[in-house]
């Protein structure tokens, strides 16, 4: 084989059907028995190229080469051991047939038929099963993955993406005819495959040239298949423009001409082609062709209804269907249905009448605000024809603003309607602001829904599991919640609601102690996306205050970090949560200068923070925290609320008792010694009725007695163990460092300081670094302080005891002493006026360096 033929069959190898044709290349130069060969597929498969590289291989070999069938093809031109190439064979008129067929003898030369399935004469149809039964025919096949991207590095000159691979193909089908016109658009007039953007225009002129070459009836049938006629639906049949036309033998030219796919589906890119190229005016009586004739079929547009719209296409059976469509998606997908009621206002529906719809679409899918601005604007004196729905998402987006009062009015006015889905959201927004006797009485008017959903069911379960947690049976009130979270976790169906069970089911369980309980309700709803992204980061939130109180600061720093860097804006409510945590978070580290930071930021949410039965552990953390910097008079008006809300319910145990503990917590902050005795006092009453109330109680008592310095060693490992029982783990090892700086014998401080280390090992592991840090910084008194010992510089600064400090960061007030005069040491001072002042100075410094 010659250099130049070896480079010419590698050329033939790269195109479609390659690798059969270089063996038939083979044999067209080394076979001696005339070879009688047929190349076939659909227009664009690759023939011509194909037959030209086949010529130009032939020529390079010195094989004599004919093309054509012209007065040059007779038997004298036409001789053994030449090759005749012949293209688009089905367009042979019969005494071209009759030519050609002359030549099939056996001192003839090798003829290389081209041609397409279909159309073809009976003398054409002839010839070409006569080659068909020497040899079978080369069918040539579409380009796959592997053959477009190999493609596109011939004419881009470098890789293609995978995910534009995979788009070239999905347009195309493959065929090589349209990867080319599609990889040109690209290469030449930077086309973005990735949007849905309009061809530009010399590709569109390419593209369009090929369709207008086709027969007129064909042309037609190939635009009917672009507006939306199926190939395999009743409504060509029950089209007046085809009546009179043979269906399949259209069908078979479409095929035949490569814009339809084997399925009979029109290729994508022609399909572009021919809505980009087609003036509006002639595509509309088509359009409106296909309307009747799905509408006289009986059967629904579907997707089809949504390619009329978005192609301009206005008419109320349209619009009727893709509302049909929209509802019937909305409560499963509702970025869908948002899609297809977009939609349906291109097809002519009212934007007014859509108004509760597209607001509970972009509610589900997590769109707080558009769902807002479309209520605002609906939400005007008159009847709206969507009033139900609009009141239910509205209810849901007022109570994610903090106004539970306006959001249960709303749904009791739709209980009032005889509305059986409304009453269960009343009932569960009226109990959260502690009206149970008026919950109880809507859900007893309330009709019964014969057939409810999953949802549905969830949120009467939710209503009344909280009315029995309210009500005095907790227990059962939590079994209720719980079965409701995991009901509304295994349900598609997304709702707008004022609160998911989740988060009610975590707060009973809080109240009862039990963590682990809460902890794995909200972490099943956040894996199920319970409630829809509207709710993700009112789960992180509450999971992240359940892990304050268990303890766990990097779980609940996690959590809070992961909600405060959502794009998705936090409501009143959410925001109050994430203020509760940063700030709790800061205290149990006792990092002053974070603390007031925190503290700073949250004022003007704590001024206007909303009190239901869900920001009471909020509130009690805000509330301490207060007590701490001296700004009580903050909290004073929320919490005159909170125990007006719980007055209200008989100040209910289970549910006033960590206020209650709170409010201890902050009376010991301030020193303040009837505050402490009123709510030890209340927690001792609850505690006949209440587990978790009476462990509290007897931890305040030993708290009183311990910073009174009366430390009795039992007593208080006593009251440490029923307070982490009680789910305050946290509390309960500050209580064992208060009582260790401040026992007696040095043998009981290191008791309790053990005890206090174990209740909080992170705290211990902490040290344990900071220990070690500080033992290399000892050996270089450069004047630079350890991060242990800033922490005991700035306890120093806030006027700490020996013994205050151990409390605080589980020393023992002999180790801070040593921890000062170490500081001393370093810094150059003796008296204390000249270390407060130094230690101001380094702090400052420090805190601007980081």
């Amino acid at each position: 084989m010659t250099p130049a033929l070896s480079w010419t069959e590698g050329r033939i190898e790269d195109t479609v059907g390659g690798e059969d044709a270089a063996a038939l290349l083979r044999e067209l130069i080394d076979g001696r028995a005339p070879i009688r060969a047929g190349i076939t597929g659909p227009g664009g498969a690759g023939k011509s190229t194909l037959l030209h590289e086949l010529a130009v291989a032939l020529r390079a070999a010195g094989v004599e080469v004919v093309t054509g069938v012209d007065d040059r093809t007779n038997a004298e031109n036409c001789t053994q051991g030449t090759t005749l190439l012949v293209d688009d064979a089905e367009h042979l008129s019969d005494d071209e047939a009759s030519a050609l067929t002359s030549l099939v003898r056996a001192d003839g030369p090798h003829i290389v038929l081209a041609f397409r399935p279909w159309p073809r004469s009976d003398a054409v149809a002839r010839l070409v099963d006569r080659f068909g039964r020497e040899r079978p025919h080369l069918v040539l096949q579409y380009l796959s993955v592997r053959g477009i991207r190999r493609w596109a590095r011939v004419l881009l000159g470098d890789e293609l993406p995978d995910e534009e691979v995979q788009r070239v193909l999905d347009l195309t089908g493959g065929s090589p005819r349209f990867v080319d016109h599609v990889l040109l658009a690209l290469r030449d007039d930077g086309w973005d495959l990735r949007a849905t953007t309009p061809l530009p225009a010399t590709a569109l002129e390419r593209l369009r040239h090929r369709v207008d070459r086709l027969d007129p009836e064909l042309r037609d049938f190939i635009v009917a298949l672009a507006v939306g006629f199926s190939a395999s639906g009743p409504a060509l049949a029950m089209s007046a423009r085809f009546a009179g036309s043979d269906l399949r033998e259209l069908m078979t030219a479409a095929r035949a001409s490569g814009v339809v796919s084997p399925d009979g589906a029109l290729l994508p890119i022609a399909r572009i082609t021919v809505l980009q190229s087609t003036p509006a005016h002639e595509l509309w009586p088509i359009q409106r062709e296909l309307v009747d004739a799905v509408e006289a079929a009986g059967v629904p547009l579907g997707d089809t209804a949504v390619e009329l719209a978005r192609h301009g296409f206005r008419d109320p059976r349209v619009a009727e269907a893709l509302r049909s469509h929209a509802d019937d998606a909305l409560p499963t997908e509702p970025v869908e249905a948002w899609h297809l009621y977009a939609a349906c206002i291109e097809a002519g529906s009212d934007v007014g009448a859509l108004a509760g719809r597209r607001a509970q679409a972009a509610w589900s899918a997590g769109d707080v605000r558009a769902a807002e601005r479309l209520l605002d604007g609906v939400l005007t004196p008159g009847e709206h024809p969507d009033l139900p729905r609009v009141m239910k998402v509205a209810g849901a987006v007022w109570a994610r603003k903090g106004m539970l009062r306006r959001a249960a009015d709303a749904y009791a006015g739709l209980a009032e309607t005889a509305d059986p889905t409304a009453a269960p959201l009343a009932a569960m927004t009226l109990a959260m602001l502690g009206e149970p006797e008026r919950s109880r009485s809507i859900l007893a008017m309330a009709p019964e829904m014969e057939y409810p959903t999953s949802s549905q069911l969830a949120v009467s379960l939710t209503a009344e599991g909280i009315l029995d947690a309210l009500e005095g049976a907790p227990d059962r009130g939590l079994s209720a919640l719980l079965q409701a979270s995991s009901l509304m976790n295994e349900s598609d169906e997304s709702v707008a609601l004022p609160e998911v069970p989740a988060v009610l089911a975590a707060h009973v369980a809080l109240n009862a102690g039990e963590l682990g309980i809460a902890v794995e309700a909200l972490r099943s709803a956040t894996d199920a996306a319970q409630g829809g992204p509207a709710f993700r980061n009112r789960l992180r939130l509450t999971h992240a205050l359940v892990a304050l109180r268990a303890d766990d600061p990097a779980r609940a720093r996690a959590l809070l970090e992961t909600a405060t860097s959502s794009h998705r804006p936090l409501g009143l409510r959410d925001e109050v949560l994430a203020h509760s945590v940063r700030i709790g978070l800061a205290r149990r580290t006792d990092d002053l200068a974070t603390l007031v930071r925190a503290w700073n930021g949250a004022r003007q949410t704590v001024v206007r923070m909303p009190i239901d039965l869900t920001a009471l552990p909020a509130l009690a953390e805000l509330a301490i925290a207060a007590a701490r910097l001296h700004e009580s008079h903050f909290v004073a008006e929320p919490l005159e609320r909170a125990w007006a809300l719980l007055d209200g319910l008989g100040r209910a145990a289970s549910w006033s008792t960590n206020l209650h503990w709170a409010a201890v917590q902050a009376a010991i902050l301030r020193n303040d010694g009837s505050d402490l005795a009123a709510h030890s006092t209340a927690l001792r009453d609850h505690g006949e009725a209440d587990r978790v109330a009476s462990r509290l109680a007897e931890a305040g008592d030993v708290w009183a007695s311990a910073l009174a310095g009366d430390v009795d060693l039992p007593t208080v490992e006593h009251a440490v163990r029923d307070l982490a029982l009680a789910g305050y783990p946290w509390d309960a090892s500050r209580l064992a460092g208060h009582a260790a700086a401040r026992a007696a014998d040095h043998q009981d401080t290191l008791r309790l300081l053990a005890v206090a280390r174990h209740l909080h090992p992170e705290g211990s592991m902490l040290d344990a670094q900071r220990e070690q840090v500080e033992g290399v910084d000892a050996r270089h008194d450069d004047g630079t302080l350890s991060p242990r010992e800033r922490e005991v510089a700035r306890l120093v600064l806030e006027g700490r005891t020996y013994a205050e400090i151990g409390a605080s960061i589980y020393i023992s007030p002999r180790t801070a002493e040593h921890h000062i005069a170490r500081i001393r040491r370093r810094l150059g001072v003796t008296t204390r006026s000249d270390l407060l002042a130094r230690l101001r100075v380094v702090l400052d410094d420090e805190d601007d360096a980081r």
